[in-house]
């Protein structure tokens, strides 16, 4: 994850790193691309934060969060709050190394 404080990433950057992840893996919906580019930047690591910030429902927010869980394997579940849904994640070994092999360049 990078060190860089959230405020300081552009938008720019955010885009180029969800084209970057959807190239290397394009079975990786645009939703699931900024997910994993928002927990690659440090922007944000659980879902009511992500559905937040990018204006997205927070039920499709974890529509995809099982996709990448269990279809994909690339992120795990880390905390779920019961009453709230909030979910952070982190990624798996495999979702890491996409990442890191897709933002190399």
């Amino acid at each position: 994850m990078s060190a860089s404080p959230a405020a300081d990433i552009s938008e720019d950057r955010i885009l180029e790193t969800i084209a970057a992840i959807r190239a290397s893996a394009p079975e990786i919906t645009p939703i699931g691309g900024g997910l994993m580019a928002a927990l690659h930047l440090g922007i944000a690591k659980d879902s009511r934060t992500f559905s937040r910030l990018l204006g997205i429902a927070h039920a499709l927010v974890l529509r995809e969060i099982a996709d990448l869980t269990e279809r994909d394997r690339l992120i795990r579940v880390v905390y779920r709050n019961s009453r709230t849904q909030r979910t952070e994640f982190a990624f798996t070994e495999s979702g890491e190394a996409l990442v890191e092999q897709a933002t190399a360049a």
